[in-house]
């Protein structure tokens, strides 16, 4: 199944890192040829995605993203490229969950594809998780800790899953067999109404929350693992510097992208 509309939830304030100015983004430092963000772009592409909405704070310099990607994709001799539409979020202190809630005001399909702007992976998860998509309300990527991580375990959000579904999902529960790693394929509508009803509700809520009521509402919201696929989630200076494993062998290649 194709899946032609993506959401990036790139609106966090980036606290975790010593940047001197506002506008200043984790997923704009540069890696490999380019850049985090425009490598998540260029995967989604590569998966079939056309349209992607980038959900940034007020004061991101969107011109620069834009004409940042659109010169890597001329670099890259690409002929054709996603369509990038960026909502603004003013209110990034009412955490991800909200920016979830603007970007579904802007997806037209019928599914969409949702992911962090700071997540590295050596395989193309999005094109890996559209192919495995069985038309569940959500399935989320998940790591079920077969392998060695490089992440860093405290910080992960983590998943109790049986037999393919979410049972319980958090920073903090006790009990857990895997790991939330930031991807996911939702249906536009059940989750659209889940997200307004909750932004009634609270001030602050996480995609997790989103998560959390569509299991109590009876969804099906399901996981998919990746069991040997290296991913890292950006969130401080030292998960950066961690990204030279994708440098070290041709085994890791970013979203095993081929330019």
């Amino acid at each position: 199944m194709i899946i032609l509309e993506s959401i990036i939830l790139a609106a966090g304030f980036c606290s975790r890192f010593d940047f001197k100015d506002d506008s200043l983004k984790k997923y704009m430092l540069p890696f490999e040829r380019s850049n985090i963000l425009n490598y998540i772009i260029i995967a989604m592409h590569r998966a079939g995605i056309e349209k992607v909405n980038i959900i940034v704070d007020n004061k991101v310099d969107k011109s620069k993203i834009h004409n940042t990607f659109y010169d890597f994709i001329d670099k890259l001799e690409i002929d054709d490229s996603p369509k990038l539409n960026f909502v603004e979020n003013k209110y990034s202190e009412r955490e991800n969950g909200f920016s979830l809630y603007l970007g579904l005001k802007k997806v037209t399909s019928q599914n969409f594809v949702l992911s962090m702007a700071d997540h590295i992976f050596s395989q193309n998860v999005y094109s890996i998780l559209i192919e495995n998509y069985k038309h569940q309300d959500i399935i989320l990527a998940t790591d079920p800790m077969k392998i060695k991580g490089i992440y860093d375990l405290d910080d992960c959000t983590k998943i109790f899953g049986n037999n393919s579904q979410i049972i319980k999902i958090g920073k903090k529960i006790p009990e857990y067999n895997r790991l939330d790693m930031g991807v996911f394929i939702m249906k536009s509508n059940p989750i659209r109404k889940i997200s307004e009803k909750i932004e009634k509700e609270k001030n602050k809520f996480g995609v997790s929350d989103i998560v959390l009521s569509a299991i109590s509402s009876n969804l099906n919201a399901a996981y998919y693992d990746f069991s040997d696929t290296i991913w890292l989630d950006i969130d401080t200076e030292i998960e950066y510097k961690k990204l030279d494993i994708f440098n070290q062998s041709s085994e890791f290649r970013p979203f095993n992208l081929e330019f």
